[in-house]
C-alpha cells in the first residue's frame, strides 16, 4: 500500500501544530500564569513545611501538599490558573496532640492567580516577583504599609538575579545587592505616598520592574478638654479617637429624622471613632459576625428637639472579604434587634452606676445591676455601668422593633448616695407597630446604609494579626480605608430625634448649660463599641466567649464608662481646655536622592493656627519664599546635601520644621548616626551641638547635620536625641539600626 506523499507532509503540519501549543501552553505558564508561594522557614525551623489552599479550590485536605525547598532556601509551591482567588495557610503538618503549628492561625494570606508572594521570616506577606523565571527585585516590607516617622527602613532582595536597581519617586537608579536596606520617606512630606520602584535582570537578559508603595502619615496632636466635675476617671483616647474634636459641641439646626445624611456636616462630630476597632479584629476568627463598629457621633438641637446621628463602618469588604456574611449587605445592623443606648448627663447632681430599681405588682421593689439584660437581679450576659456622671439613659434597639425602648432617668437616690434608674418612671419611646414605625411621645429613629465621613481611617491589619493596645498605637498601619476601595454603601448610619420635653430641658439648657452625651453599641447586653470610645470595650476583646470560643468575651462581660462625654451645646464650668500647638507637616513632593535640576515642591500644612499665617521657606539657611503661600518650587542646581525649612508664624507664635534632603544621581552619602558636627565619628561634641542647634545658638544651620543627628528616628531634633548620644558613648544604649 502506498501512502500519499502530500497526506504524510500534511499529518506532519498537524503533529507539529499540536507540539507548538504543547510547548506554548507549557512556556505560558513558565511566562506568568498560574500563582505561587514561597515560605521562609528560618522562624520556624518547621522539619517539614505545608501549605494548604482554599477558596475558589482546595488544593488537597488538610493540612495541604507538602513544599520542596529550592536553591535559594525556601519553600515553594506553584499553583495552576484555575486558583482564581485563594487563602493560604502553611503549617508543619503535625497534629494538636503532635506539636500541632500554622501561620496564620486564623484565615489564610489572600493569593490571586498572576501573583507571586513571599512570607518572610518576620511574617511580611510580600510581593515576590512573578510566578516565572524572570529576575525580579522585591521588599520584604509589604506594599501599602503605612508609617509615621521621618523615613521607613525597606530591606531589598533579589530573585534569580544578583544584582538590581532602586528608584524613589522617579529618582535616578541606584544600584543595590541583596540585603541592602535603604531609607523611604526622607524629606517628603507626610500624607503623601512614596513610590519604590526595583529592576533587576535575569540570566535570561529580562529586565522587569515592581513597584511598591507607601503611606508616609502625620497624625496632628489633639486639642483636649478635662472636667473634673464629670466623674471621669480614665483621660479621652487620642490618635484618631477624639472627644469634641476642634472644640465642637453640635449645631443648633433642624434636621429631618429621615435616614438622609444630608442636613448633618463634620462640623457637628462631638465625637471621633476608629474603623476595624471592634472586638471582632481580635480574634482569630470572629468576623464572620456582624460587625458593630462605632466611626462618628453627630449632635444638634433646635427648640424641640434634641437630634443625634452616628455612623457605623464595615471595613470587611477590605480586612476580610472571605468572611461573605459579614461583608454584605446582610450584616447590616438592623438585621436583628439589639439594644442599643445613648447614655446623657444632664443633671450633675444625680449620679448613676447604671443599676435599676422597680416596683413588683404586689407592690415590693427588685432592683437590677442595669437597665436592659437582668433577670430577678442578675445580669444574664454582662451589662454596662458608670463611673463618669451619667443620669439619664436612652434605650432602643437596632431594628426599632421592641416597644419597650425608653428613656430612663437616675432619679431614685439608693443608699450609697447614687442614684438608681427608674422603671416606674421610664418613658416610652418603643414602637406600638413595627409596620407603622409609629414610635412613641415623640420619638424619632431612622436608619440606612451610608456614609457622611469622607475619610474612613482605621488599622489595615487582618483578623489574627492584631495586637491589643494597637488602636492607640500611633505607629500602627492606620489607612484612610477609602483609598482601598471603601464605599459610601458600605457603611450604616441612624439618626434619632429626642423631644426636649422628655429630658425635661430646653434649648437656653443646652445652649447655657450642655449636656454630655455617649452613643453605646452592644451584641446582647454587653457594650461593643461606644463613642467617645472607651478601652472597657476591648479589655477583653481577645478573650473566648464562653458560648463560641471563636468569637469574643466582649459579648457578655461587664463593661464600665470611665471616659469622659462629648459635650453638647456648652461645656462644664470647670473645663480645662489644654489646646494642641501650633503644628507642621513639612517637606518635599519627592523623596530625597532626586537628581540636579528636578524641580521639588516644598509645601507645609500648618494644624491649629490662629489668624493669618506666614511660611517663610529656607534652604540651607536663605530665604527662598516669605508669604502666605503654602508652597514653593525649588529647583537645586548642584549636588550635595541641603537643609531645608518652613517657619510657620501665627498671631501668637512661630514653629520651624527642618529637613535634610539629598541631591546627586540618588545617591544617599554614608552617614555616621549621631554625627552632628559632621566629623566623621560620633564624640560628646555631637550632643553639644545639638544642645547649642535647639538653644538656638547656632550661628549657621550648615555646621550641623541634621540628618545623622536626629538618632532616635521620630522625626524630630530634640534633647532626647542628645542624651541618646551620650548614653551610646558610656556603653549604655545600643542602636538597633
Amino acid at each position: 500500500m502506498k501512502i500519499n506523499k502530500r497526506i504524510i507532509s500534511m499529518l506532519l503540519v498537524v503533529m507539529l501544530l499540536i507540539s507548538s501549543t504543547m510547548v506554548a501552553s507549557f512556556s505560558a505558564f513558565a511566562a506568568g500564569e498560574g500563582s505561587q508561594v514561597y515560605f521562609d522557614n528560618t522562624k520556624y525551623n518547621w522539619e517539614q513545611v505545608y501549605v494548604y489552599a482554599y477558596g475558589t479550590k482546595e488544593n488537597a485536605k488538610w493540612p495541604g501538599e507538602l513544599m520542596e525547598k529550592d536553591s535559594s532556601g525556601l519553600y515553594k509551591k506553584s499553583f495552576p490558573t484555575s486558583y482564581s482567588s485563594e487563602r493560604i495557610i502553611f503549617t508543619n503538618g503535625l497534629e494538636e496532640e503532635q506539636g500541632k503549628e500554622q501561620y496564620p492561625e486564623a484565615a489564610g494570606l489572600s493569593l490571586k492567580t498572576g501573583e507571586c508572594k513571599l512570607l518572610t521570616s518576620d511574617l511580611q506577606w510580600v510581593d515576590y516577583g512573578k510566578p516565572d523565571d524572570h529576575g525580579y527585585g522585591f521588599a520584604y516590607t509589604a506594599s501599602g504599609t503605612a508609617f509615621s516617622t521621618e523615613y521607613i527602613s525597606v530591606q531589598l532582595g533579589l530573585k534569580n538575579a544578583e544584582n538590581g536597581y532602586y528608584s524613589i519617586d522617579d529618582s535616578p537608579k541606584t544600584e543595590y545587592k541583596a540585603g541592602d536596606v535603604i531609607k523611604v520617606g526622607n524629606g517628603k512630606i507626610a500624607n503623601s505616598t512614596v513610590t519604590l520602584k526595583l529592576t533587576a535582570t535575569g540570566l535570561d537578559g529580562v529586565e522587569t520592574t515592581q513597584t511598591y508603595t507607601y503611606k508616609k502619615t502625620f497624625t496632628e496632636s489633639k486639642t483636649t478638654m478635662t472636667a473634673a466635675s464629670d466623674g471621669h476617671t480614665t483621660e479621652a483616647e487620642t490618635v484618631y479617637y477624639g472627644t469634641n474634636p476642634n472644640l465642637q459641641l453640635g449645631s443648633y439646626k433642624t434636621i429631618t429624622v429621615d435616614g438622609d445624611v444630608s442636613d448633618w456636616d463634620s462640623s457637628m462630630i462631638i465625637a471621633q471613632g476608629q474603623a476595624n476597632d471592634d472586638p471582632r479584629v481580635y480574634m482569630p476568627s470572629a468576623m464572620h459576625e456582624q460587625p458593630w463598629d462605632d466611626y462618628a457621633l453627630y449632635a444638634a438641637w433646635d427648640d424641640e428637639n434634641l437630634y443625634f446621628m452616628w455612623e457605623m463602618a464595615n471595613t470587611t469588604y477590605i480586612i476580610s472579604p472571605e468572611d461573605n456574611f459579614a461583608a454584605s449587605n446582610e450584616a447590616r445592623p438592623w438585621r436583628n434587634s439589639i439594644p442599643m443606648y445613648l447614655a446623657l448627663s444632664i443633671n450633675p447632681d444625680k449620679q448613676a452606676t447604671g443599676a435599676a430599681i422597680g416596683t413588683n405588682k404586689d407592690g415590693s421593689t427588685y432592683t437590677n445591676p442595669y437597665v436592659w439584660g437582668c433577670d430577678n437581679g442578675t445580669a444574664k450576659d454582662g451589662g454596662t455601668g458608670f463611673t463618669t456622671h451619667i443620669d439619664t439613659l436612652i434605650a432602643m434597639d437596632s431594628n426599632n422593633s421592641n416597644g419597650g425602648a425608653s428613656i430612663f432617668k437616675a432619679d431614685t437616690l439608693a443608699e450609697d448616695g447614687t442614684y438608681l434608674f427608674n422603671y416606674d418612671t421610664r418613658i416610652p419611646i418603643g414602637v406600638r407597630s413595627f409596620q407603622a414605625q409609629d414610635n412613641q411621645n415623640g420619638f424619632k429613629i431612622k436608619y440606612a446604609n451610608g456614609t457622611k465621613s469622607e475619610t474612613i481611617y482605621g488599622i489595615n491589619q487582618p483578623k489574627g494579626s492584631r495586637v491589643m493596645g494597637d488602636n492607640t498605637d500611633p505607629n500602627s498601619n492606620f489607612v484612610d480605608f477609602f483609598d482601598l476601595g471603601y464605599k459610601n454603601s458600605y457603611g450604616f448610619i441612624y439618626e434619632v430625634a429626642i423631644p426636649l420635653s422628655t429630658l425635661d430641658i430646653d434649648r437656653e439648657y443646652i445652649e447655657t448649660n450642655g449636656i454630655g452625651a455617649m452613643q453605646i453599641l452592644t451584641y446582647g447586653t454587653s457594650a461593643m463599641d461606644t463613642l467617645p470610645h472607651d478601652p472597657t470595650v476591648l479589655d477583653n476583646a481577645n478573650v473566648e466567649y464562653s458560648y463560641d470560643p471563636s468569637t469574643s468575651h466582649e459579648k457578655e462581660d461587664n463593661d464600665n464608662i470611665t471616659v469622659p462625654l462629648a459635650r453638647v451645646g456648652a461645656l462644664l464650668p470647670d473645663t480645662v481646655v489644654n489646646y494642641a500647638p501650633l503644628e507642621v507637616n513639612f517637606g518635599a513632593d519627592k523623596n530625597s536622592g532626586q537628581v540636579e535640576n528636578t524641580e521639588i515642591t516644598l509645601s507645609a500644612d500648618a494644624y491649629h493656627t490662629s489668624g493669618a499665617v506666614n511660611y517663610e521657606f529656607k534652604v540651607n539657611g536663605e530665604t527662598i519664599q516669605n508669604s502666605s503661600e503654602t508652597s514653593v518650587k525649588w529647583t537645586p542646581s548642584k549636588t550635595g546635601t541641603y537643609n531645608i525649612s518652613v517657619t510657620v508664624t501665627d498671631e501668637n507664635t512661630s514653629v520651624t520644621e527642618t529637613k535634610t534632603f539629598v541631591i546627586g544621581a540618588g545617591q544617599q552619602p554614608e552617614i555616621v548616626i549621631g554625627d552632628a558636627d559632621k566629623d566623621g565619628k560620633l564624640t560628646v561634641k555631637d550632643a553639644t551641638m545639638i544642645q547649642i542647634y535647639l538653644a538656638g545658638l547656632l550661628a549657621d544651620i550648615n555646621q550641623i547635620d541634621l540628618q545623622a543627628a536626629e538618632v532616635d528616628n521620630d522625626g524630630k531634633l530634640t534633647v532626647k536625641d542628645a542624651t541618646i548620644i551620650q548614653l551610646i558613648l558610656a556603653g549604655l544604649y545600643l542602636l538597633d539600626n
